[in-house]
């Protein structure tokens, strides 16, 4: 009988030993057996905006669960379902025509691939390959696997992938902080993508963008980048499909981060915010030129996961959304954002080991170099973490060999200036503990 529990957790070694255990959780923060305070400034795993106990939110599930928990999702409708599919189509942009349910962000970037190779193929054309940018991660499923190149190395052993995914060039350099990009940097990063795509446009059925590189560091792709990717897909009928898991429902400033560059994406796929991370949902949703396509050729969408569109998940989502449009929820994330980066800077600027502080919104990374200027070691950074959770706070990393090793912090929307001045002393005081200063 060995002592390892019997819950393999995602992403980590079958004999990895929990990093923390809890059991209750209240507002931005939770507790372990102990009754130790720890402040979650991940947000769960960046889907829990509104913190562990909204009442709004519970509420909504209580009352869905009392009238109705669950639907056959291929056969019958009900009200909040039609409710949340008109209110994400409003507030996405107005040529968003249909709402497709998942239980993920995984799933909903596996259902963006499968309709951007259909859509392909009902216009008959043999066009199939998809582009996405390097150290993107877009899901876990075989698809959406097979779409990231974030942690590659980890992907080796399941092949074969699903293949036709290219890699188009990341938008960075070592050599420059991301907002010390000059001009010229921009135009060499882009003149270089344009000559990939003038290669690649006419195999191409679709490109798949996270606006935001969110699990390989923080990493912002620029205007003239995602104009250069926008307008390739605008002259060639390839679909712009935004992965907006992770920068979807005002986490990045904005209620989505494609509205910032004026753009209309022809898909979007959304989950974690969704419905503050209290069930499993998300969402891939469809323009009208696509849908006319599945229309015109009498096809279905071959899809299903058995709980897509669960009313539980649904009347959650639909708390959590309205409670976003209607508290000002988008000017208090410009008010945290500005706060935050100018605490966490002011508190780090000391120390020789910080490199850049690359902030978006209420996304923020905190990449650490050694004495040469390369990034910390992987074993390092999770020393740091590991020191940084023993002080009481909840954040998470990005390590890339050669590109970036950073702390990751996005707050609750509701955390207060008080837990922000603590969190930005813990840091402080774990770098000092484990000699990266």
């Amino acid at each position: 009988m060995n002592n390892l529990n019997s819950y393999w957790k995602p992403f980590n070694r079958a004999d990895n030993p929990s990093i923390l255990e809890v059991v209750s959780g209240q507002g931005v923060n939770l507790y372990d057996k102990d009754g130790k305070k720890y402040f979650d400034g991940y947000s769960g795993l960046w889907n829990m905006p509104y913190g562990y106990d909204d009442e709004d939110i519970k509420n909504a599930i209580i009352d869905q669960l009392n009238t109705l928990p669950y639907v056959n999702p291929i056969t019958i409708n009900y009200p909040k379902i039609e409710e949340l599919s008109q209110l994400l189509c409003r507030i996405l942009h107005k040529d968003i025509d249909k709402i497709i349910y998942t239980c993920s962000g995984s799933e909903s970037n596996e259902v963006a691939i499968k309709l951007a190779r259909k859509y392909s193929a009902l216009k008959g054309s043999s066009r199939k390959a998809i582009g996405v940018v390097e150290n993107s991660y877009h899901g876990s499923y075989y698809g959406s696997m097979s779409a990231s190149t974030y942690e590659g190395k980890l992907r080796e052993g399941y092949g074969p992938m699903l293949s036709g995914f290219v890699s188009l060039p990341m938008p960075f350099t070592r050599d420059f902080k991301i907002d010390e990009f000059s001009t010229e940097c921009k135009e060499k990063i882009v003149s270089r993508l344009n000559e990939e795509l003038a290669v690649l446009k006419d195999h191409l059925c679709a490109i798949i963008i996270e606006p935001i590189i969110a699990s390989g560091g923080i990493i912002p792709l620029f205007d003239e980048y995602i104009r250069a990717l926008y307008e390739v897909c605008q002259d060639n009928d390839i679909l712009f499909v935004c992965d907006e898991v992770a920068t979807g429902f005002g986490r990045t400033g904005e209620l989505f981060c494609f509205q910032h560059f004026n753009i209309k994406p022809d898909i979007i796929t959304l989950s974690k915010g969704i419905n503050n991370g209290y069930l499993p949902l998300g969402a891939t949703c469809v323009t009208k030129k696509v849908v006319q396509q599945f229309i015109n050729n009498k096809e279905i969408i071959f899809h299903l996961s058995t709980q897509n569109g669960n009313p539980l998940s649904v009347a959650a989502a639909l708390a959590n959304i309205n409670k976003m449009l209607q508290d000002n929820t988008l000017e208090k994330v410009r008010e945290n954002s500005a706060f935050i980066s100018k605490t966490i800077k002011n508190d780090l600027c000391k120390f020789n080991s910080i490199f850049d502080i690359r902030c978006f919104g209420m996304m923020f990374a905190i990449d650490i170099v050694d004495e040469n200027d390369k990034p910390i070691p992987k074993e390092k950074l999770s020393e740091l973490m590991q020191r940084i959770y023993s002080l009481g706070c909840i954040m998470g990393s990005a390590y890339v060999e050669g590109i970036t090793s950073a702390i990751l912090v996005l707050p609750p929307f509701i955390a207060t200036k008080g837990d922000i001045k603590k969190l930005s002393k813990i840091i402080s005081k774990a770098i000092i503990e484990v000699n990266l200063f």
